[in-house]
């Protein structure tokens, strides 16, 4: 007689791993029939693992209700948030230009579950602010999140920032917040405690190279802050970006008088001919 194969049931792992396969393959209905399929069988309760599966899903096709809807289920069956789960949800508020309205729930949220914002969450509401052109919220958060205390910009945020201010035409405040992620002088930020975060590389010369096709003031920003760079930072990557300004700025007519400091022959003393 034949022996019959032991059946095997699936758990919440094998839920999970499914709903998340079918939201990275584009196919978020069926992670929502896969959750209705686990509830009705009623032997396995949706993790946040597995709700933020789906939430990610909705974040991709911009299906900001349903992610509402998901929220909201997750309350119902008392389902804890994390801080993963408020940055999809502030992206997708942010995108729906609802930025009070994601400022109102990572408030609640933290408040009703007892835990702080990361600086992941905090990185999302500086890029909502920047998305609904509220630069200068964007500043302030930045500050309030230095004075409260409880977590320290990254390098992600600074260069958010500062690709935020480069979009919005703000090129000298792009470089004020460039100096305060490096801990140079000439910045009124508040500005980190410790080793500096700075800015990833490709923010850095995209900032440079544009204040450098502007105005005679821009191209003296862009010297002065690559000068300050190189002396106080040493960075590898700034002398690539210094022999490009140099070449542009003798191409539009300066030519160097001398410098003071600034390490490398820093054109600080220059003039229109």
């Amino acid at each position: 007689m034949k022996a019959t194969q032991p059946q095997v049931e699936p758990d919440i792992i094998t839920y999970s791993t499914i709903v998340k396969g079918y939201c990275m393959s584009g196919d978020v209905d069926k992670g929502f029939q896969v959750l209705q399929e686990m509830k009705r069988d009623g032997k396995h309760c949706p993790d946040e693992i597995l709700y933020n599966s789906l939430l990610d899903g909705c974040a991709k096709q911009h299906r900001l209700d349903d992610a509402l809807r998901l929220l909201d289920d997750m309350n119902d069956t008392n389902v804890v948030p994390s801080n993963y789960t408020l940055s999809i949800l502030v992206k997708l508020l942010g995108r729906a230009r609802r930025l009070n309205q994601a400022f109102t729930m990572v408030e609640t949220i933290c408040k009703e579950h007892g835990f702080r914002p990361n600086i992941q969450v905090y990185t999302c509401l500086i890029q909502a602010c920047i998305q609904n052109r509220q630069l200068g919220r964007a500043i302030a958060l930045h500050d309030e999140i230095l004075n409260e205390g409880g977590c320290t910009p990254d390098q992600k945020t600074y260069s958010v920032i500062v690709r935020g201010c480069v979009q919005a035409g703000s090129l000298e405040k792009a470089v004020e917040v460039i100096r305060c992620a490096f801990h140079l002088p000439g910045h009124s930020m508040i500005q980190t405690k410790g080793y500096y975060q700075g800015v990833e590389t490709r923010i850095l010369e995209e900032t440079v190279m544009k204040l450098n096709s502007g105005s005679r003031t821009e191209v003296e920003v862009a010297q002065n802050l690559l000068a300050d760079l190189k002396t106080h930072r040493n960075l590898n990557v700034q002398d690539n970006v210094y022999s490009q300004v140099v070449r542009q700025a003798a191409t539009n007519g300066w030519q160097q008088r001398g410098s003071k400091g600034g390490g490398k022959g820093a054109p600080r003393n220059t003039r229109w001919s």
